[in-house]
């Protein structure tokens, strides 16, 4: 089912499509940098050596993630598919319930009461 049907401005979605993925993946870019700066894991399997809070991090624990979605988002615009736009809430649930909650889990367990103001501080998405 296109968007086009639901919605008449084809250019303006197109324009918003690339911005969203532009955006999403400057997100995704700029969290990664941020850990390799800080010489900790990038890879969700590997050991975290500190608690990043600088950077995207100050904004939200997730910005690889939020960038992700926000791409994931833009893409669908492009592809002009309500179907994917449908799809998207079911995707953020399965990242946040099976990954994002298990690294929370190792990290709260890893760094303890740092990681808990952390958690107090900063949204897990935006």
């Amino acid at each position: 089912l296109p968007i086009s049907r639901v919605h008449s401005q084809g250019h303006l979605l197109q324009n918003t499509g690339y911005a969203a993925v532009i955006l999403g993946l400057l997100l995704v870019f700029w969290g990664m940098v941020t850990f390799a700066r800080a010489k900790t894991a990038i890879l969700p399997m590997r050991a975290a050596s500190r608690i990043v809070d600088h950077g995207p991090y100050r904004f939200t624990r997730n910005p690889m993630y939020t960038g992700l979605s926000i791409a994931y988002l833009g893409g669908a615009l492009l592809m002009n598919s309500v179907w994917a736009l449908m799809l998207l809430p079911f995707v953020i649930g399965i990242v946040s319930r099976y990954v994002i909650a298990l690294e929370e889990r190792y990290l709260s367990s890893a760094f303890g009461e740092d990681y808990a103001s952390y958690t107090r501080r900063v949204r897990r998405w935006i």
